[in-house]
């Protein structure tokens, strides 16, 4: 069974999440001159980060409702995990002095762990979601001292507090979105369903080869 709802809101994610870099190389590499401090493209993967997290919320309560699925978890946990050190790792060597310490990836991969044994705990769910929020926006408690401890901005750099909020958000409007979107069994995979079942793939690919074809593109004009 697929959750449709799911599937199309992470598609189109991706889509963004592409549309973004794509736009992000083309500034780095020269071709325009955006800013992407302030305005659209400063809001824009901040809206993209919050599809992705929701996203992991929703699909956390389909995978545990139930029981906590001990296999599942494990094993996402081994691929996100070790993904998100190699990413690390990687922009480490590459761009040094903007090195992927906590990303996306690393949030999701630390989220769902967190996430998982509050599927079936809605009310404490519910209170560490009002918790984070008030200290966030209320009283401003930021996790600046992250960023200062390791003197060193970062590519990408989405910490668990506050975005775990979202993560949460998405385990707690889940059952309401199932009622409203219900579950259903693909007959065969849409294109809508194959980029949601392959978006890690997906995210680890897309980056290196629009850069690339960008960069060839360069030494062209």
């Amino acid at each position: 069974m697929r959750f449709p709802f799911l599937d199309q809101l992470r598609t189109l994610a991706i889509l963004w999440m592409i549309i973004f870099h794509t736009a992000y190389d083309l500034k780095m590499l020269g071709f325009v001159d955006w800013n992407f401090s302030s305005g659209f493209w400063y809001a824009f993967p901040r809206i993209i980060a919050f599809t992705f997290l929701f996203c992991v919320g929703i699909s956390l309560h389909l995978t545990h409702h139930k029981k906590i699925n001990w296999y599942s978890l494990r094993q996402r946990s081994l691929k996100l995990g070790s993904t998100a050190f190699i990413i690390s790792l990687v922009t480490y060597f590459i761009y040094p002095n903007y090195w992927i310490y906590f990303g996306t990836l690393h949030c999701i991969f630390l989220g769902s762990l967190l996430g998982a044994p509050l599927v079936r705990r809605r009310k404490l769910a519910g209170l560490i979601f009002v918790v984070i929020l008030f200290g966030q926006y209320v009283l401003n408690f930021d996790i600046e001292w992250v960023s200062a401890l390791l003197k060193r901005p970062s590519m990408d750099f989405i910490p668990i507090y506050p975005w775990f909020w979202t993560i949460l958000l998405g385990i707690l409007l889940a059952p309401y979105l199932l009622k409203i979107f219900p579950q259903q069994k693909w007959t065969k995979m849409s294109w809508i369903q194959w980029p949601s079942q392959h978006s890690l793939k997906i995210y680890l690919a897309h980056q290196p080869i629009i850069f690339g074809i960008l960069w060839l593109i360069k030494g062209f004009v």
